[in-house]
């Protein structure tokens, strides 16, 4: 049997190829996630251990809590006196502070040099060479003057800067001129996980980021023959309360942990595009298998009659499938591995380096891959080896027939059933809303339901086909749909199932744009908006001080942001001043009067509701630096669109609690009167010194948020388009296997006088007839999950749904074009059949 089904894909090798193709691509999702995740884990924990080699024992500030949910310091800074009381516990050699904050390197023409998402960081370079184990100078020295400065590898890099360059770098005081006097590596790698990085001396650092007298940090370095765990234990002892002291290894841990954490979404991700590819690749296996047994009845019966058991049969079929997956298994695991490079380099190109090691191709990495390999393969291919195994002997004395199928009545009333459960469910998520969960189920009993009912809708698609244009070959092709629904709906489900992902993520990024939209103005009462030029950094809080002084601007507020936790749940505060606030935005206050005394919130009227919280109720806010502070509710509101943030507080009490003086976002309005464009020059013209700062009135403000969104649906449907391409792999194997099974029907077609032109034409609508049934169920499942799922999406942001009809009917286009298109090959075959050897085959 071994022999039987080698000789069996041996003789069909484009068949072969296709379904190997088809389970590859979703094998190499999951093997180039592995992979990329793997090696990334490796590098930053040899990064991470690098750079704490030199440290022995760290001395922090307690954390209130664990959770990091904003751009604010999670840890509070150590005042440098203990430095010194440090150092005099026995067993240290070396103890120093460290400190950090933002930075932002400017290249030679004046614009900021920004990784995408990465940190833009100051700290100070130690002068101890036994705590510097971490970074090397590629070329000068550490600094020793508050005018000098040294620069990442990266940074020096991309701005063509060397030893000896003035570099201007933006503060949280402002943009400051110095002098490079070293450039730093980090190990092999050029940047600290792509962030960029000005190192000053230990004073010129403490007063540049705002943090004189203070260290975020102090590293310790251990006498000889004293442990790190001894040490530690030693120097904790001696520590006031809400500080602590952890040893590098678990500092270096830490850091890695977080790393995991924040790309822990990102191979989620990934993994379920991969599983899309994967499910539409299991109904092309089953497809393929389904044709296969139906061709093969006569063959399977002689087997049988000479001695076959059912188990040997069974064996046969599923041997197949294994060799199948076997042979997708390694050909998807080596194209993860180039799938991995592909996207590490992509990070690249966007600013996010990855520090440089081996490719880490992990045992579990291999053996996923052949379990998913294998197991979608032989799962897909069960079914129909056990039909086979129900072919009788006696069946060996009967001419072929044709691979049909018929649609029992029960199945078509089951269908329908549940299709119209899963439509049901995906109605009442996208009238109720914030469901998304059941708007996840509701989706796949929907997409069951229309594989239950697929052959019913084949069969309708046929019939409309039949009733269509009398020339141009429909009617031959419809009938052929008509003559097995069964294998034209699988066919057209895998494409369903890829373009109702498709179609979803559309509807859902066209929902996510308008709602941008709606956030820009809902609620905006400024004439300008301020941000950070790239995702994640801030404003110097001297920007804002600077606008302050000119005669054109009335109102200048600014936003800042932090990481708290209210009745133990991780959220975010932002904090406003109060004499400004209203000018500038429409909170929509509900109840009670806008805060304005210190130690009172504003809470959005959601979350007043899930908390059981009224006006004048207290509540505990618990910062990540100083702890729980008590608070009362000064009032509930229902508009946090523009601010974007549930809980509103004062800067005066966010101050106290918050080290971080950086703004996320200045909200400016003109004098009465003042022309809008005038007013924006001198802006654009007295913040010349922060380049960093992007000033945009409304309109422009939403352009920019739209674009981004336009830029993730384009990577997310290119990834996703992915799965179609199994599909139409999928269409073009059914055609071809088609055009095998019917080899003689196409003969005597040729025989009677159909020209080579006509049997293309047959086989081509046959192909479009089936991109259309799949295109249409697909899309139409798709917008309407969209619809659910942009409604579930309301506490991520999403507060106006829209359909982008044009969208959807260029997938309507392209499908059919998609069906012209993977019948080029299998027409083409079909119309060289030879007349003669057709009419001979059995």
């Amino acid at each position: 049997m071994l022999t039987l089904s080698l000789r069996n894909l041996l003789v069909h090798k484009l068949r072969l190829l296709l379904t190997i193709a088809t389970v590859a691509v979703g094998v190499a999702f999951v093997s180039g996630t592995f992979v990329l995740s793997d090696t990334m884990n490796r590098a930053f924990d040899e990064l991470y251990s690098g750079l704490s080699a030199g440290t022995d024992v760290a001395v922090r500030s307690e954390s209130a809590f664990l959770e990091a949910t904003s751009a604010g310091q999670e840890r509070r800074p150590l005042d440098q006196s203990l430095v010194t009381a440090v150092s005099k516990v026995p067993g240290v050699a070396v103890a120093e502070g460290t400190v950090t904050g933002f930075a932002i390197i400017l290249d030679k023409n004046g614009t900021p040099i920004q990784p995408g998402g990465a940190p833009t960081l100051g700290a100070n370079v130690d002068a101890e060479a036994q705590l510097n184990s971490g970074f090397t100078f590629r070329d000068g020295r550490a600094p020793r003057a508050a005018e000098e400065v040294v620069l990442d590898a990266q940074s020096a890099a991309k701005a063509d800067y060397h030893v000896g360059d003035r570099v201007d770098v933006v503060l949280e005081g402002g943009k400051k001129t110095f002098r490079v006097v070293g450039i730093l590596g980090f190990g092999k790698s050029d940047s600290l996980a792509g962030a960029t990085l000005a190192g000053f001396d230990t004073r010129t650092a403490q007063q540049v980021l705002g943090k004189a007298g203070l260290f975020d940090e102090i590293d310790v370095r251990a006498e000889d023959g004293v442990s790190s765990a001894t040490l530690r234990t030693d120097i904790a002892a001696t520590l006031p309360s809400g500080t602590e002291a952890v040893t590098g290894e678990q500092l270096a841990a830490e850091s890695s942990a977080a790393v995991r954490d924040g790309m822990g979404a990102f191979t989620q991700i990934l993994l379920g595009f991969a599983g899309v590819s994967l499910l539409v690749g299991s109904f092309v296996i089953w497809n393929t298998f389904n044709i296969l047994v139906a061709q093969r009845r006569r063959e399977v019966a002689l087997l049988r009659a000479v001695g076959g058991t059912r188990r040997q049969v069974l064996g046969g079929v599923l041997g197949e499938a294994a060799l199948v997956g076997l042979l997708a298994s390694g050909v998807g695991l080596l194209s993860g591995v180039g799938l991995a490079a592909g996207i590490r380099a992509l990070l690249k190109l966007i600013g996010i380096e990855i520090p440089s090691t081996a490719v880490a191709l992990e045992p579990r990495t291999v053996i996923a891959a052949l379990a998913v390999g294998l197991g979608v393969t032989l799962v897909a291919a069960f079914a129909p080896a056990w039909a086979a195994t129900r072919v009788a002997p006696m069946e060996a004395l009967r001419d072929a027939t044709l691979a049909t199928g018929s649609v029992s009545g029960t199945r078509r009333r089951a269908g329908w059933v549940v299709t119209g459960a899963g439509i049901a469910g995906l109605v009442v998520c996208a009238v109720l809303g914030n469901l998304v969960l059941l708007t996840a189920v509701s989706s796949l009993v929907a997409f069951a339901g229309l594989v239950t009912i697929g052959p019913s809708l084949a069969q309708a698609v046929a019939r409309v086909a039949d009733h269509g244009p009398r020339g141009g070959g429909w009617r031959l092709a419809s009938r052929n749909i008509a003559r097995a629904p069964r294998r034209a709906a699988a066919t057209a489900l895998a494409l369903t199932m890829g373009l109702a992902v498709v179609s979803a993520v559309a509807v859902t990024a066209t929902s996510l744009k308008a709602s941008v939209a709606s956030s820009v103005t809902s609620g905006n009462r400024s004439d300008l908006i301020l941000r950070p030029a790239s995702a994640g950094g801030g404003i110097s809080p001297s920007a804002a001080g600077t606008l302050r002084s000119l005669d054109a601007i009335a109102t200048v507020e600014e936003l800042r942001y932090a990481g708290v936790q209210v009745d133990g749940v991780a959220t975010s505060l932002v904090a406003m001043d109060p004499s400004g606030r209203d000018s500038v935005v429409d909170l929509d206050i509900r109840d009670g009067h806008a805060a304005s005394k210190d130690g009172e919130i504003m809470v959005r009227v959601q979350q007043a509701q899930e908390l059981g919280l009224k006006v004048g109720d207290p509540i505990t806010v618990t910062f990540a630096e100083t702890g729980p502070k008590a608070m009362t509710v000064a009032a509930t509101f229902a508009d946090d669109s523009l601010i974007g943030s549930p809980y509103v507080i004062s800067l005066t009490d966010f101050a106290p609690n918050v080290t971080s003086n950086l703004d996320v976002a200045i909200l400016v309005k003109s004098v009465p009167g003042a022309d809008p464009a005038t007013a924006k020059a001198a802006v654009t013209e007295a913040l010349v010194d922060y380049p960093n700062v992007t000033i945009s009135d409304p309109a422009e403000m939403t352009e920019k948020a739209q674009a981004s969104v336009d830029q993730m649906l384009g990577l997310v449907t290119a990834l996703l388009l992915l799965a179609v391409i199994v599909a139409v792999l999928g269409i073009v194997n059914t055609l071809v296997l088609s055009v095998l099974e019917r080899t003689r029907e196409l003969g005597l077609m040729r025989a009677v006088g159909a020209t080579q032109s006509q049997v293309r034409t047959i086989v081509r609508r046959e192909s479009v007839l089936m991109a259309v049934l799949g295109a249409v169920t697909g899309v139409a499942l798709g917008a309407l999950s969209g619809i659910a799922l942009s409604r579930a999406l309301v506490n991520q942001g999403i507060n106006t749904v829209a359909v982008p009809m044009a969208t959807l009917a260029i997938y309507l286009l392209l499908a059919v074009l998609v069906g012209i298109v993977a019948a080029i090959g299998p027409a083409r075959r079909a119309a060289k059949v030879d007349v003669l050897r057709a009419v001979l085959v059995d």
